[in-house]
């Protein structure tokens, strides 16, 4: 712990908390644009003025609070190199970040819902698909190298990934997580890596 958070006082904490808890239910009920500061006090139950003792504006409050849960997903999700040195990727079975992907998703359940599906906010999604970037590119880069085994260039390879993780999470998010943690890691892990087939639907068998 550095000297800087041990001298947080309690209080702003708390405070913060309320703000960014208010924020988030307002933007269950509202659009984003619909949600003034005032309301934003009223529901955390602090005066207007408080509200500036912390944040710039409606805008501050948003920004801080992506920054927040971004960080801590950068943070679940990062490589760790002895999970990638131990893990059989072709056990069809999920790797670990994976897995705490999607349970950082289900933990905060409720910020992913308000601002990827009740309101999508652009800055919140740009901000997810550099994370799921950065981890996708990570990946591909670390298990396969050599750029003659892919089945194309590979920035077209990371961004039709990314993209497909992206669309992914919000569909999970949308329908209320229909699948649990561990086979949505399981099942996105094996299209990554064989695509959505089994067995190749246009290779002849032979005779």
């Amino acid at each position: 712990m550095t000297s800087h958070q041990q001298r947080i006082d309690p209080r702003v904490v708390r405070t913060q908390r309320l703000l960014k808890n208010a924020l988030f239910d307002l933007l269950e009920e509202n659009s984003y644009d619909q949600i003034t500061v005032q309301d934003i006090a009223d529901r955390a139950t602090v005066k207007r003025a408080t509200f500036y003792l912390h944040y710039n504006d409606k805008q501050d409050l948003v920004l801080q609070c992506i920054a927040d849960l971004l960080d801590e997903l950068r943070e679940a999700i990062q490589n760790n190199t002895d999970d990638n040195r131990q893990f059989d990727f072709h056990s069809g079975k999920a790797h670990p970040n994976f897995v705490r992907m999607f349970k950082h998703v289900s933990e905060h359940f409720c910020q992913y819902q308000a601002m990827l599906v009740t309101n999508r906010l652009p800055a919140f999604t740009s901000g997810l698909l550099s994370v799921l970037h950065n981890f996708i590119s990570d990946g591909i880069n670390m298990t396969e190298p050599d750029d003659s085994n892919l089945s194309a260039r590979r920035d077209v390879v990371i961004k039709y990934v990314e993209s497909a993780y992206l669309e992914l999470i919000i569909w999970w998010v949308e329908y209320q997580m229909p699948y649990p943690e561990e086979e949505m890691a399981e099942m996105l892990m094996n299209l990554s890596i064989m695509g959505p087939y089994r067995v190749r639907p246009y290779e002849k068998t032979e005779s």
